[in-house]
């Protein structure tokens, strides 16, 4: 699946734009670039798609593309979190390279059995598990992610500083579901317990899919979820003088 993109073809490229190599607004084609480079025409297109869904070059019609400015990093839920003093920090469980599936393909606008990572972690503040989370990524936006640490660092910034994937916008839903076994067994709830499900899309400067991110929360941290998603606390409700919560059964 993966062997087939030109990776170094895509850090040369993304180098030159880094650089300044090239202007806010120029304009090339495929063809032009390829010759820059030396490379097969099909190789630069392979690239080209990808710098467009990241966000980085914009498409004015099938054979020319725009160099746009990059896009400024924005403030992650991660150094959010500490800068409201607590204290993140997550194990990363499973990071592997996989066939899309359908849903997943469909979420992220792929073709079904495209590389995707999946990328399982724990998420931790202040030394209580919070979260159990699952991002499925497209392979070709950040080949080597499985060599990469986030224990205690933001997996947005990493994409944004070594990827130059930046989110320009998310799209989130909030609900409650029942946890699974593997929630249970991660975030120590009892059988029968529910958990608040946040399902989070990142987009890209051009609108495009970059991260599909999976989110379940231990419904007993309200003090976290009330700072961290606001929007997603109202499905849950404290106890009078406690920091206690537990999720609204019938909310969806």
């Amino acid at each position: 699946m993966e062997n087939d993109f030109p990776r170094e073809l895509q850090q040369l490229f993304e180098q030159h734009i880094v650089g300044n190599r090239y202007s806010k607004g120029a304009i090339f084609t495929p063809r032009e670039l390829a010759g820059q480079f030396g490379v097969d025409e099909n190789q630069m297109r392979k690239v080209l798609q990808v710098e467009y869904r990241k966000g980085l070059v914009a498409r004015k019609n099938d054979d020319h593309f725009e160099i746009l400015e990059l896009a400024p990093p924005r403030d992650s839920v991660f150094s959010h979190t500490q800068k409201l003093g607590f204290n993140p920090t997550s194990i990363v469980r499973e990071v592997v390279i996989e066939p899309a599936t359908s849903q997943v393909a469909e979420r992220l606008d792929l073709d079904v059995g495209d590389a995707v990572y999946r990328f399982v972690r724990t998420r931790y503040v202040n030394g209580e598990a919070l979260a159990n989370q699952t991002n499925f990524i497209p392979f070709e936006i950040c080949p080597g992610l499985e060599n990469d640490d986030v224990s205690h660092y933001s997996f947005q910034k990493l994409l944004e500083e070594k990827y130059l994937t930046f989110s320009e916008k998310f799209d989130e839903k909030f609900s409650v579901v029942p946890a699974t076994d593997e929630d249970r067994g991660i975030l120590g709830l009892p059988a029968g317990a529910m958990v608040l499900y946040v399902d989070r899309i990142s987009l890209s400067a051009t609108n495009r899919p970059l991260v599909w991110s999976n989110i379940r929360i231990h419904p007993d941290r309200y003090q976290y979820v009330s700072k961290l998603w606001p929007s997603a606390a109202k499905l849950l409700k404290t106890e009078e003088g406690s920091g206690n919560a537990s999720v609204i059964q019938h909310a969806n």
